[in-house]
C-alpha cells in the first residue's frame, strides 16, 4: 500500500508539472470565448452539458454569461442518439442517456453561429472501497472547531493505463479544487489518496466521486491544478473541436462513489 506521505510527494511533482507553460498569453486581452464542460456518466440521466462564455483574466464579478438556445446532441458508435433540453440556462441535459463503459460517445453542439464536436470513450471502471476521514491536527488553537481530511480507498487495475478526477461534495455543494491523478507511480496498488483540497467540518455528509477518465481529459485538469480555483486558463489542451475561442472538455466518465458522515473523533 502506499504510504500517505509517498502520495503527496507524487502530487507536489504533478504540480511542478502542471506549471509548465504552453503559450505565453495576454489573458485579459484574449477574445471571449464559448467553454463547454460536457459529461457522460454510466447512469442513467446522470450527464449534463454546461455553455457560457469565459470571462476577462481580471474580471473577479463571481458571475458566467450563459449561453442559451444551442442544439446539443449526443450520440454512440451503436446509433443511439440523444437531443438534450435545456433545463436552466445554458444547462442541458438527456433524462435517458446512460453511458456504458467501453462505448464511445459524440458530442454536437451548434451554438451563436458556432459547430463544435468532440469525442470520448468511457474507460473502464476502477471501484471507490471506501472513504476514511482523520482530524486535522491543530496544534495552536484549541479554540478552533475540529475539521477533517477524507481519504479515497480504491485498488488500481494492472496491466491499464488508469486516470482518474476524484471529486467531492458536501451540504449538496460541489467542493472547490480540481483532483487529478494517473497511476504512474501506483499501477496495481492498493491506493489511499487524501481529498486534501478541502477540510471538511464536524457531521459534514461527504460524498466522493472516483471518476475513470481518459488520458486527454487528465491533461486538460491537470492544467488547471495551477489555478484551484476553477477559472479556465487561456490555452488549455482540449479535445473539443470549432476553431478558435473554443475551450473546455468532453468527457465520458465511469463513476464509482461513496458517502461518509465525519462524527467527531476522540
Amino acid at each position: 500500500m502506499k504510504n500517505i506521505l509517498s502520495i503527496f510527494i507524487l502530487f507536489a511533482f504533478w504540480m511542478l508539472l502542471s506549471c509548465e507553460k504552453v503559450v505565453d498569453l495576454e489573458l485579459d486581452k484574449a477574445p471571449q470565448a464559448i467553454v463547454v464542460e460536457a459529461l457522460v456518466f454510466d447512469s442513467i440521466g446522470d450527464n449534463y452539458v454546461i455553455i457560457s462564455k469565459s470571462k476577462a483574466f481580471n474580471d473577479n464579478t463571481g458571475t458566467f454569461e450563459t449561453v442559451s438556445g444551442a442544439t446539443v446532441i449526443i450520440s454512440d458508435n451503436i446509433g443511439n442518439s440523444y437531443n438534450l433540453s435545456e433545463v436552466f440556462p445554458g444547462v442541458y441535459n438527456s433524462s435517458t442517456l446512460e453511458g456504458v463503459v467501453g462505448r464511445t460517445y459524440f458530442l454536437n453542439i451548434n451554438a451563436e453561429g458556432k459547430s463544435i464536436t468532440a469525442y470520448s470513450t468511457m474507460p473502464p471502471k476502477i471501484n471507490l472501497d471506501s472513504l476514511s476521514y482523520e482530524k486535522n491536527d491543530q496544534p495552536f488553537n484549541d479554540d478552533e472547531q475540529d475539521t477533517y481530511r477524507v481519504f479515497t480507498h480504491f485498488y488500481d487495475a494492472p496491466g491499464v493505463e488508469n486516470f482518474y478526477r476524484i471529486k467531492a461534495f458536501s451540504k449538496n455543494v460541489t467542493q472547490k479544487g480540481v483532483l487529478v491523478l494517473n497511476d504512474d507511480l501506483i499501477e496495481g496498488d492498493n491506493v489511499v489518496f487524501p481529498v486534501f483540497q478541502t477540510d471538511f467540518e464536524e457531521n459534514d455528509t461527504v460524498t466522493v466521486q472516483l471518476l475513470s477518465i481518459e488520458e486527454v481529459n487528465f491533461r486538460y485538469f491537470n492544467a488547471l491544478v495551477s489555478s484551484q480555483d476553477g477559472e479556465v486558463p487561456g490555452n488549455p489542451e482540449t479535445n473539443l473541436n470549432g476553431g478558435e475561442n473554443i475551450v473546455g472538455y468532453f468527457s465520458a466518465n465511469a463513476k464509482s462513489q461513496k458517502t461518509i458522515i465525519t462524527t467527531p473523533l476522540p
